[in-house]
């Protein structure tokens, strides 16, 4: 006859997330000064590109262009690519590249593999940057030198970058963010409750479409300063190659032609 036995089943072992400050670094100077560069108990990784804005070297570095783009004449210069080849600091690429020592394979697949649901949705480095720190199980992440408060390619990277950052504070991440940091600052009104005016019924002045560039000041600040000569012929670039129906638009710029368009 069968007779059931007892087994002792041990529990499966408890996962605490450790005490690991990661500290990611871009290129914006705003915020770049107030960044933990003196504090050992931030890790700091950053842009390789961007080497140069950082008061220090950082605990490991990040190029994942492809190798086109990185040896591409005038985009890094012969300097770029002889740091590359004497860089001894762990630095992340699509793959190791031998002619770059201290090149390191991203995980990509792994990343993809954990967090590509529901989509992989990665514009930036950063993205990239906060998923690796997810999978190592960190405790806080903290951004400097990164607000993307610029049209053109900016626009499309900073939805992504503020998906990412929410993915990371719902795993259980605190989300350090400096002051002037516009990332999940803008707007700062609560839609449908303070995004409408109370006579009119229009949109606030927050919640219009604003043709922004650099913005200076404080966060939520709407003035204008003038962007650098490299980001103002990609703009001119970009306007050349509008589509047709883009033209058809009678000249205006986005802002203008969304004016009158309120949700």
């Amino acid at each position: 006859m069968f007779q059931r036995v007892a087994v002792a089943v041990k529990p499966p072992p408890a996962v605490a997330r450790t005490i690991r400050k990661i500290a990611l670094f871009g290129s914006h100077g705003s915020s770049l000064t107030d960044a933990p560069w003196d504090d050992p108990s931030w890790e700091k990784w950053g842009h390789a590109s961007a080497r140069a804005c950082y008061a220090r070297t950082l605990d490991r570095y990040f190029d994942l262009h492809s190798r086109s783009v990185w040896t591409r004449p005038g985009k890094n210069g012969p300097a770029y690519l002889a740091w590359l080849a004497s860089n001894t600091v762990p630095i992340y690429m699509q793959r190791r590249h031998p002619d770059v020592p201290a090149s390191i394979e991203f995980p990509k697949r792994r990343i993809l593999a954990e967090y590509g649901e529901p989509r992989p949705y990665f514009t930036n480095h950063v993205a990239w940057m906060i998923a690796l720190a997810m999978t190592e199980g960190v405790s806080t992440i903290g951004l400097w030198g990164i607000s993307y408060s610029a049209r053109s390619e900016y626009a499309m990277q900073r939805g992504c970058c503020e998906y990412w950052l929410g993915r990371a504070a719902a795993a259980g991440i605190r989300i350090v963010l400096p002051e002037q940091c516009t990332l999940l600052q803008e707007p700062a009104r609560l839609y449908g409750y303070e995004s409408h005016d109370e006579t009119t019924g229009k949109l606030v002045e927050e919640y219009r479409e604003k043709q922004r560039l650099f913005l200076t000041g404080a966060p939520g600040s709407t003035q204008l300063a003038v962007p650098p000569p490299g980001l103002l012929g990609k703009i001119a670039e970009e306007e050349k190659n509008r589509p047709e129906w883009a033209k058809a638009l009678g000249g205006k710029t986005n802002g203008q032609a969304a004016e009158g368009a309120e949700a």
